[in-house]
């Protein structure tokens, strides 16, 4: 029988939380958490795709390694340091080991809920982030601007689009990425063997002992196998890739074990991936895209290798991914 959509107010560990649910698919966002996307469940089987925190303790302890973080500016800038257009910009350093800032500006800050609908055969959740009246953004960051989030399931996908608007009379550079944490494998059997990736990756940044590009690009031999797909486990990652233009901008985790195919698509402006598990044996993986490499705005390298984007006042940047399930036919176990 099938769920007709729907939105509610929930909780999800004491924290304010909205989800929306339909037959196939449940989501569960928490404005507290930086508009985090903590939960994607299947309901055919009852499998949570992303890595949940079992506890609050656990989420304080790596926020970054739960449900779907928004980073804007995405990963590191060096020394929290850059100048664009003359002016200089000081963000705070929050990665003391390095000397560097991390993540950007908005996963570690409330939203407020905006709109929230179903139609049809969609549930949507709509959050708002806006700099006015944050003085501790605008003091790192010196404009006014909105992140609108659009978060929707229809059918066995999921949805999420981000218009980023410049509300500010100068012109500022900006880069938006998501540190999504799978739960890999999804099934609840170690057969982590079973369990194959495919990415869209093509030369990788060679990266110094701050974690921050040289601005080299270096061919990578782990490159093919990784577009062509192939197993991950005891196969650690923690590396920037460039995306292949000429592929699908789409990341593929399958669990035979499980049944289940996801595919992670990012539209073009998503020029960059971050592949990240850890030590390969921890039960998750994280493709993350990115509109830019990390410390894009201090490399002086051409903007289309780097992603760098610069928006004016007024105007508006509108970018999309998707998330789709399937399940596999026992004959491809």
């Amino acid at each position: 029988m099938e769920t007709c959509p729907a939105v509610e107010r929930c909780t999800f560990l004491d924290m304010p939380a909205v989800r929306a649910e339909n037959d196939r698919l449940s989501m569960t966002v928490v404005p507290g958490w930086g508009s985090s996307v903590i939960s994607l469940r299947w309901k055919p089987s009852d499998t949570e795709l992303l890595r949940m925190p079992p506890s609050m303790t656990e989420y304080e302890r790596t926020p970054l390694l739960y449900g779907i973080p928004v980073l804007f500016p995405p990963n590191r800038i060096e020394n929290g340091r850059f100048t664009f257009e003359g002016r200089p910009y000081q963000f705070r350093i929050n990665e003391p080991q390095h000397h560097n800032h991390a993540h950007g500006l908005v996963h570690d800050q409330a939203w407020e809920v905006g709109r929230c609908w179903t139609k049809g055969n969609r549930a949507v959740i709509e959050t708002v982030f806006s700099s006015r009246g944050r003085p501790t953004i605008l003091s790192q960051f010196p404009h006014e601007f909105t992140i609108l989030l659009r978060m929707s399931i229809d059918g066995a996908s999921f949805r999420q689009t981000a218009e980023i608007r410049n509300k500010s009379t100068s012109s500022f550079p900006w880069g938006l990425g998501y540190h999504t944490t799978f739960r890999f494998p999804f099934g609840n059997e170690y057969g982590q063997e079973r369990c194959t990736l495919q990415a869209p990756v093509g030369k990788r940044w060679v990266l110094n002992d701050r974690v921050l590009p040289t601005g080299e690009l270096a061919h990578d031999f782990r490159s093919r196998g990784l577009r062509d797909g192939i197993s991950v486990s005891q196969f650690p990652l923690d590396d920037l890739f460039l995306a292949m233009p000429e592929d699908r901008n789409e990341t593929v985790l399958t669990d035979s074990a499980a049944g289940l195919r996801v595919t992670y698509r990012a539209d073009d402006a998503f020029k960059q991936w971050v592949l990240h598990n850890g030590d390969g044996a921890s039960g998750y993986l994280c493709p993350e895209p990115y509109t830019c490499a990390t410390n894009a705005f201090n490399l002086e390298l051409d903007p289309e290798i780097t992603g760098m984007q610069v928006l004016e006042p007024g105007r508006t940047a509108l970018l999309f991914c998707t998330i789709h399930v399937e399940e596999l036919c026992s004959s491809s176990d």
